[in-house]
């Protein structure tokens, strides 16, 4: 297998902040940077060693000459079953009957070179546990909050709650306090997002940004597909979308924000396609709110999981799932993963993440997640 990977690519425009702020963003995005290329480097030689791995036990269990003309078989019967679909005669075919046919044919020859399938099913499942740890997500999360269901923390967390926020009743915290809350809300001027896939030669893995900065509007679009699977592929897509401001910390002390974000898609898709009987995949899909903190001293961004998606299968099916409520509001409060120090301008970043993972051997995986957040006010201040 050949292990793919790509540069995180970040694009960000902080030409409204005050020189320091964007002196001290630009070198902690560097850093950021630097440090989740080593961690994507890291996860696609693993990936690939996994990889190469089990295509190894399984040539071993089967023998050179038996997993040469399997392979050859399996080819033959993909090309013959897309002849028998073409038209005019495959216009009426039965699609599942015929797929059924092709599988039972690789299944045939199995039982008369001797081999089980619970044998490359055993293979198929250490591959599957391991290729899951590898694309681990970052230890710095929490979990998001429906705003309507959690009022009463909502109300807890602020003063500016007492009031609608959404419809822009409040009134400024002119007090001296150095942990006051302060409110921002769009328009916003500035931005940040990023894309790092890791994948092997069969994977397609792309997305797709939205960000509107005046509007607060972000989201996110990840699409992993394989149609063409081999032994043992594998892909994970991690993509980010955010606004940026200015804030000027009163004091030294972490920073502490309260999200509110208004939900506009929130969509799992994955449909699967079962090339031979012993095939299995599992695909996931994560996505997040998020905070981040733009400064040497904070190591890294934090995240409030918002929607999760996890399928393992071995079949032909398809998945749509929805499980937040469009234009429903919901919240993040979420802490900088290190101390800003006090009277300098820091960039503060708000947005989405998601990231998406699959492996498969012998299932054609076709995995989307659609997530677009409008991000109705940020209130940020130094937690007490």
């Amino acid at each position: 297998m050949v292990q793919v990977v790509s540069t995180c690519k970040t694009i960000r425009n902080f030409r409204q902040f005050p020189v320091e702020a964007q002196r001290s963003a630009d070198g902690a995005a560097q850093e950021r940077e630097r440090r989740l290329q080593t961690i994507t480097k890291k996860r696609s030689s693993k990936a690939a060693k996994l990889s190469a791995h089990a295509s190894q036990r399984l040539q071993r269990l089967l023998g050179d000459d038996t997993w040469a003309d399997l392979r050859q078989l399996m080819q033959q019967e993909r090309l013959t079953f897309r002849d028998l679909l073409q038209p005019p005669q495959g216009l009426r075919s039965p699609y599942a009957k015929l797929n059924k046919a092709r599988k039972h044919k690789a299944d045939a020859f199995l039982r008369s070179r001797d081999v089980r399938r619970e044998a490359i099913a055993a293979i198929a499942t250490d591959y599957h546990d391991s290729i899951t740890d590898v694309f681990t997500v970052d230890d710095n999360i929490s979990t998001g909050f429906h705003l309507s269901s959690n009022l009463d923390k909502w109300l807890s967390l602020s003063p500016f709650h007492d009031h609608a926020l959404p419809w822009g009743v409040f009134e400024p915290d002119d007090s001296q306090d150095p942990h006051r809350w302060e409110v921002f809300r769009p328009p916003f001027f500035g931005f940040n997002f990023g894309f790092t896939p890791v994948h092997n030669d069969n994977f397609v893995v792309d997305r797709i940004h939205t960000l509107n900065p005046s509007v607060g509007d972000v989201g996110i679009s990840i699409t992993m597909d394989n149609s063409d699977a081999g032994d043992f592929d594998y892909a994970s897509g991690d993509a980010f979308s955010s606004i940026a401001f200015g804030f000027v910390p009163p004091t030294t002390g972490l920073v502490e924000v309260l999200i509110d974000a208004q939900c506009v898609e929130a969509t799992h898709r994955l449909e699967t396609e079962d090339e031979w009987g012993w095939s299995n995949s599992g695909t996931g899909q994560r996505n997040f709110l998020m905070l981040d903190v733009l400064h040497p001293n904070v190591a890294e961004p934090s995240y409030a999981e918002m929607s999760v998606f996890h399928e393992e299968t071995d079949d032909d099916e398809s998945f749509l799932q929805e499980k937040l409520t469009r234009g429903a509001h919901y919240f993040a409060q979420l802490f900088s993963a290190g101390p800003v120090p006090a009277g300098q301008s820091v960039v503060v970043c708000a947005g989405t993440r998601s990231f998406d993972i699959s492996g498969t051997n012998d299932v054609s995986i076709d995995s989307t997640s659609d997530f677009r957040w409008f991000i109705s006010s940020v209130e940020v201040r130094v937690s007490p």
